[in-house]
């Protein structure tokens, strides 16, 4: 025997018995561990597939409110413009500034048409603009 190692007392481990029973519990340990650092990438990688859906959905619904809010400002100043012409229409003739008397047809349907698309309007926008985007469930 050398020096360094010495002879253990009977009934008591040797130090090689201590070294190899140490490095099995560090591979059991390491293994548990290993485990651990798997289970914890897979959550990160599920949580993080699910954190990108809800963003792209929340990107998309932001999209579209903005899309809405541009629509809704352009059909609001045509229809704007569409009564507005109906009313300069209807004063000038009111006022005998225009003479449709040669053309009798053509004040009453320039009036039904751009009422037809006044209401025509209204229900666009109410059945595309202003729906409900969230999904059925």
């Amino acid at each position: 025997m050398s020096e360094t190692e010495t002879a253990a007392p009977s009934g008591l481990p040797s130090v090689e018995d201590l070294l190899q029973e140490a490095v099995a519990k560090n591979d059991v340990a390491a293994a548990a561990q290993r485990d651990a650092e798997d289970d914890y990438d897979e959550t990160i990688k599920a949580q993080s597939i699910k954190n990108e859906t809800a963003y792209a959905h929340l990107k998309g619904v932001q999209d579209h409110y903005a899309n809405k809010t541009e629509w809704s400002g352009f059909l609001r100043n045509l229809l704007c413009g569409m009564i507005a012409f109906q009313w300069l229409l209807l004063a000038l003739v009111g006022f005998g500034i225009w003479d449709f008397t040669k053309y009798q047809w053509l004040l009453p349907i320039l009036l039904v048409q751009n009422l037809g698309q006044i209401i025509g309007l209204a229900v666009i926008v109410v059945r595309s603009l202003f729906k409900d985007i969230a999904p059925k469930q």
